[in-house]
């Protein structure tokens, strides 16, 4: 089976809200108050992690998301019933409505498997904003690094009758890396994959350029961290081009 868009979320949606995520109070902080009032779309809604707080706090919030996994996740929840969701593949879509706020995060931009996938969905962003518009990126800082002889592994979690493990194999001509998770469990072997492509700070600014949207802010956290070589993680700001 090959990755597609939909891979993720057929893959992860039964376990993705009890994963160890952040909390999502400071980056609803950081985008209510990017919104100014206006309405905001979600890239890649999932399961409402940040939408639903986000509306709670007055943003009215639009999604896209490919999967139906994900989307069926976001309509359990209260308040995630009433968030109007199209289903779309977010490196090319097109919307009916301008947004005074677009934002993609948790790595999410990573998911799309080339730069042509990525640029189209800077360019599909930009389309679906007003003009001053923000688009806000959030992922993690890519560090070859970590990485021997291209891979790496890692154990996650250990008991009695379980064990969690990752393994990635990294490819720097392609910027791509192929994570797997796997849960080993007494009887059984569960596969949860993550093919990602890594974006460098300066490529996501240029793709931003290509897109008609220039870099106005970044950095390390959604707290407002200067960003610098130490950052783990990085929010990106990019504003739509007036004209």
């Amino acid at each position: 089976m090959a990755w597609d868009a939909q891979t993720y979320g057929s893959r992860w949606s039964e376990i993705y809200d009890g994963l160890p995520w952040p909390g999502p109070h400071q980056a609803v902080d950081f985008l209510a108050k990017l919104a100014e009032g206006g309405p905001a779309l979600e890239l890649a809604i999932g399961t409402g992690r940040i939408a639903v707080p986000l509306v709670e706090r007055g943003v009215e919030v639009h999604g896209l998301d490919s999967s139906d996994e994900m989307i069926g996740k976001l309509r359990e929840k209260e308040g995630g019933e009433n968030i109007p969701v199209t289903k779309a593949d977010i490196s090319n879509f097109t919307v009916d409505q301008e947004f005074s706020l677009a934002f993609l995060v948790l790595n999410t931009i990573y998911a799309l498997q080339s730069q042509e996938e990525q640029l189209s969905c800077f360019v599909s962003a930009a389309a679906a904003l007003k003009p001053g518009g923000h688009f806000v990126v959030e992922a993690f800082m890519p560090d070859p690094t970590r990485f021997r002889r291209n891979s790496w592994t890692q154990v996650h979690d250990m008991g009695l009758d379980h064990v969690l493990i990752e393994a990635d194999r990294h490819d720097p001509s392609t910027q791509q890396i192929l994570e797997q998770h796997i849960h080993l469990k007494q009887g059984s072997v569960e596969l949860f994959p993550a093919f990602l492509r890594y974006v460098w700070p300066s490529e996501m600014d240029l793709m931003a350029r290509l897109a008609g949207m220039r870099l106005v802010e970044r950095f390390g956290g959604w707290a407002g961290e200067p960003f610098n070589a130490r950052s783990g993680n990085v929010v990106s700001v990019f504003r739509r081009d007036a004209s």
